[in-house]
């Protein structure tokens, strides 16, 4: 059981480092990140538990040494909400989902939960109040810049191509059962 923990705990970690240097590798390119669905395939195969220590460090990393500056709130609110996709991961690990339409719905879905509330406290952030700046930053969020809708549509192809040929792969190479519920 320690073995498996272990063995387990390092590939959160590496997961954890992925996310991150492809964060950074990606950063000219705004709102194309691979870090929401490598998040996701760590929940689907570690398990929910290790998914958020996915996504919580993954955050804690990138976003204090972040390009574009550091803000504990935001830190805290897109922390909180990556676990979103380990949410999602989890979810569609217990039920077997793999095909990649249901996969890009759910990452799309999982996209739009995350823009909207970080983008909420981020508007609450910049006007100081909390209706006001919910709805400025929910507005905010495609416009002047479509940057809420690229975050989605990328999310989309993202979550359609890559779990369903990588989440066999990585459960093969970490010799862990996805888990199957019919």
């Amino acid at each position: 059981m320690l073995a498996k923990n272990a063995k387990m705990l390092a590939a959160a970690c590496l997961f954890t480092a992925l996310a991150v240097s492809t964060n950074y590798l990606l950063f000219p390119i705004w709102n194309v990140k691979l870090m929401d669905v490598i998040v996701f395939i760590s929940a689907y195969t570690l398990g929910f538990r290790f998914g958020v220590v996915v996504a919580v460090f993954s955050w804690l990393i990138y976003g204090v040494f972040n390009p574009l500056g550091f803000s504990y709130v935001v830190l805290i609110s897109v922390a909180c909400c990556e676990v979103f996709y380990a949410a999602a991961g989890s979810f569609c690990a217990r039920r077997g989902i793999l095909h990649p339409l249901k996969l890009g719905l759910i990452g799309l879905l999982s996209t739009l939960s995350y823009d909207l509330l970080t983008n909420a406290v981020s508007g609450v952030l910049f006007t100081n109040t909390l209706w006001p700046g919910v709805l400025v930053g929910v507005l905010t969020m495609n416009f002047p810049v479509p940057l809420g809708l690229l975050h989605q549509a990328s999310n989309l192809v993202l979550f359609s191509f890559f779990p369903p040929k990588l989440v066999p792969l990585v459960s093969n190479l970490l010799s862990v059962q996805v888990l199957k519920v019919k």
